[in-house]
């Protein structure tokens, strides 16, 4: 019985761990598209402004 405890912590962790860095690859993913969008954008205007001078 305990060495079965055990094995399911260890899995329950090894489970944990995936998820964490699932998490962590999805909000890396995120901070870059928003940097994208920020460029994106940041190129708009300044092709805006440059089109007013």
């Amino acid at each position: 019985m305990m060495l079965m405890e055990l094995l399911r912590l260890a899995e329950q962790s090894d489970v944990e761990t995936r998820e964490m860095q699932s998490r962590r690859l999805t909000a890396r993913v995120m901070r870059a598209r928003q940097r994208e969008e920020r460029r994106a954008e940041q190129a708009l205007m300044d092709l805006a402004w440059s089109r007013l001078c």
